[in-house]
């Protein structure tokens, strides 16, 4: 297992893909800061009744949202508020991309036929790439973090944050690490399930994408029909993402712990059971 790992990982490092996705990752970082910037000085003060308006048409729409912790002025921005939505940031669609290329490459290739055919068992070469897949993932997230923090630091400085500041921050942030391993771990799954890797790249990107709009679509049906809020999104990995990016509470924490879980160990079982099951060619 160890020395499929080690396998793995210098493949990774060895593909073209990788290098290329890590620095499309450093400059979406310093993107967001300068287009979050950009937006705030366009804004100017009538940046609080932008974010008022537009939660308002939501929630009649039948969408729960909160603008709870979104900077209401320029004068607000600083890198300790914003630090938790770096974490929720462009990653996990490059981890889509990447792993698609990764995982579907070795189909392609016919590498992990050859794998296949040593002494190992089927469930080891899938957990190796789910282990390799969720350390990317985890380097991909801490250097979009590291990038962004900086540049914001020099636009706006650190800011005054609280003695349990750093406390909060680790808590969530390795909370929103959990869930971009579990997001590490759908795309592995539905990557080994199409085995080829335009089909998986294709698959991962809808998936991420347009889940959370057909849930969203299907709250406000709901909410017009029953008369009633109905959150359903909030059982998904992104928006918990985004949750713990504002002021979340234990209830919310724990909800995301669970999610971030169960969306890491169920695709993990499905795709091992299915790769156990089905021939390669």
């Amino acid at each position: 297992m160890k020395s499929l790992v080690k396998c793995d990982i210098y493949k990774l490092k060895k593909s073209r893909y990788f290098w290329i996705c890590l620095i499309i990752s450093v400059l979406l970082a310093a993107a967001t800061v300068f287009l979050l910037d950009f937006t705030y000085k366009l804004a100017g003060e009538n940046m609080e009744a932008q974010i008022e308006q537009q939660q308002a048409a939501m929630e009649e729409s039948g969408l729960s949202v909160s603008a709870e912790g979104i900077p209401t002025n320029y004068d607000n921005l600083s890198t300790s508020a914003q630090l938790m939505t770096f974490f929720a940031g462009n990653t996990t669609l490059i981890m889509a991309v990447l792993i698609s290329l990764f995982v579907g490459s070795e189909f392609n290739q016919g590498t992990i036929k050859n794998i296949a055919s040593r002494n190992y068992s089927r469930s080891s070469i899938y957990l190796s790439k789910l282990i390799v897949g969720i350390l990317a993932s985890i380097l991909y997230t801490l250097l979009f973090v590291l990038t962004a923090a900086l540049i914001a630091s020099v636009l706006w400085g650190f800011g005054d944050v609280s003695s349990d500041f750093w406390i909060h921050t680790l808590q969530r942030g390795a909370l929103e690490l959990l869930l971009g391993a579990a997001y590490a771990s759908l795309f592995v799954m539905f990557s080994i399930l199409i085995r080829q890797n335009g089909g998986s790249l294709a698959v991962n990107i809808c998936f991420l994408e347009f889940t959370s709009l057909i849930l969203s679509l299907a709250e406000m049906a709901a909410g017009k029909l029953l008369g009633h809020s109905v959150s359903l999104a909030q059982y998904l990995p992104d928006m918990n993402m985004s949750i713990l990016a504002q002021n979340p509470d234990q209830g919310d924490l724990l909800r995301a712990l669970a999610v971030g879980i169960c969306f890491l160990v169920l695709p993990a079982f499905i795709g091992i059971w299915s790769f156990n099951k089905r021939d390669i060619k």
